[in-house]
């Protein structure tokens, strides 16, 4: 039993019930008489049942601009429901600084990847990114999964070398980055498409993407369902159908031979503690398409608040381990 003494204004001489970052209302024991979350005074001691839920000292900050608007405001109802600071900031397009916001918890970001590349740079604000660019990569994969991968054989190479090969214009590529950058969509095109984005890369100036860029390039699959998984120390803890023969489809959740296969994959290697995973079903077989950072990840239609539960109770868990 652990106990905590706390410092709360009563209203008058109404009894008020204790809300606090991480207590949810538990059932608490005053001066030896068990109550239902009602402090009797001012000044009291608390005893808990176990440790609080989460620790006081950590948040969610959140960008609201670019965020899907239900996306947010269900992030923000799951965090005041488990009882977590919630922040929401909007990021400035192109400004190479953060906008300030209260950092003296230790965050949890989501957002953009601009946003989560800002934070990068901040020490205090990097533990909250989930993130190792090494690990996060389509080669890296290969090497770790091997033929679990769907593209396992694909070549890694840059437009500029896929250039210089002789394919007729018509033959199909399933094309995407190596790397987690988000600098383009994996997708279909043919060779003549391809090409003719090349001549466009060559001639504007592109940070995130160049005719030197690592690329994933492979033959097309035919795919008939994608699940995105959200993973938190080797165990699903949420998921969401989002394709359909190559057609947006959101439902929440997948079938138990999905969650067994990702845990599976997951007691062989994972990129990080905190991640997400795509999977799919290709002709009778299931494989990993990729990984991805979990702070900028789109949710489709997962259960967002299973998600910040389980991704805080871990954040939390770094604090007391330190």
């Amino acid at each position: 039993m652990t106990k905590f003494k706390v410092l709360y204004p009563l209203q008058g001489n109404r009894h008020s019930k204790f809300r606090g970052p991480g207590f949810n209302n538990k059932i608490i024991y005053t001066g030896g008489r068990r109550e239902e979350g009602v402090f009797l005074s001012k000044e009291i001691i608390v005893y808990f049942q176990g440790m609080p839920t989460f620790s006081p000292g950590i948040q969610w900050v959140v960008q609201r601009n670019l965020t899907h608007v239900a996306d947010f405001n269900n992030l923000r109802l799951s965090c005041e429901e488990a009882g977590i600071y919630f922040q929401a900031i909007d990021i400035i397009p192109f400004s190479p600084d953060l906008p300030v916001f209260d950092t003296s918890r230790r965050s949890i970001i989501y957002g953009s990847t601009t946003f989560c590349n800002l934070a990068a740079t901040d020490q205090e604000l990097k533990t909250g990114l989930f993130f190792d660019e090494a690990r996060f990569s389509i080669g890296n994969y290969f090497q770790r999964w091997g033929k679990y991968m769907l593209n396992y054989g694909a070549v890694i190479t840059t437009f500029e070398e896929l250039m210089s090969r002789d394919v007729l214009p018509e033959q199909l590529f399933f094309i995407r980055p190596d790397d987690d950058s988000k600098s383009f969509s994996g997708e279909i095109k043919s060779f003549g498409e391809i090409s003719r984005w090349y001549e466009q890369l060559k001639m504007v100036e592109n940070t995130n993407l160049s005719p030197d860029s690592a690329i994933v390039v492979s033959d097309p699959w035919q795919i008939r369902y994608e699940w995105r998984l959200w993973i938190v120390e080797g165990k699903v803890v949420a998921a969401s159908k989002y394709r359909t023969d190559f057609k947006l489809t959101k439902e929440r959740g997948c079938p138990e031979e999905v969650i067994t296969f990702a845990e599976n994959r997951c007691a062989e290697y994972t990129p990080h503690d905190v991640f997400v995973m795509d999977v799919c079903l290709c002709g009778e077989e299931l494989f990993i398409v990729e990984c991805g950072c979990m702070n900028a990840e789109g949710f489709y239609h997962a259960d967002i608040g299973a998600i910040v539960t389980a991704v805080s109770r871990y954040f939390a868990g770094l604090d007391i381990r330190k």
